[in-house]
């Protein structure tokens, strides 16, 4: 029991150890969206690191997932919307963010729209994203 108990708290403390705050320029959108009224899901997004505020990432490029994006930061009202804060309204390429990341894996099991899935780069998922000033 003991040996258990030390691997779930090993686990978790890898999957929580570093928090990642970036600031990047959202570079790409690929594809289109599909309506919220079908089905919830994280739409992966391509940004341009300009900043790490927070953590270690040493990439130019990063793929973020946002859970529902057509609908506004901070509005989000079901069972993710603690990872889903911010005040960014809308998503459009070549506007600068703040985005504060977690893993997606291990965060998220729901559905994923996905269109990089010939890069092997790990997929992060913004629990919340600021209009950078």
């Amino acid at each position: 029991m003991k040996k258990i108990l030390s691997m779930i708290l090993f686990f978790s403390a890898f999957l929580f150890a570093e928090n990642l705050t970036v600031e990047g320029k959202l570079s790409e959108i690929p594809g289109k969206m599909p309506p919220n009224d079908l089905y919830n899901y994280v739409y992966v997004l391509k940004y341009k690191v300009t900043k790490v505020i927070e953590g270690k990432f040493e990439g130019k490029e990063i793929l973020v997932g946002v859970y529902n994006p057509l609908i506004a930061r901070g509005q989000v009202k079901d069972k993710m919307a603690t990872k889903a804060k911010g005040d960014v309204r809308a998503f459009k390429a070549g506007d600068l963010h703040i985005l504060k990341l977690v893993a997606l894996e291990g965060n998220y099991d729901g559905a994923v729209e996905d269109e990089y899935f010939d890069d092997e780069s790990t997929r992060y998922l913004a629990v919340e994203v600021l209009k950078a000033k």
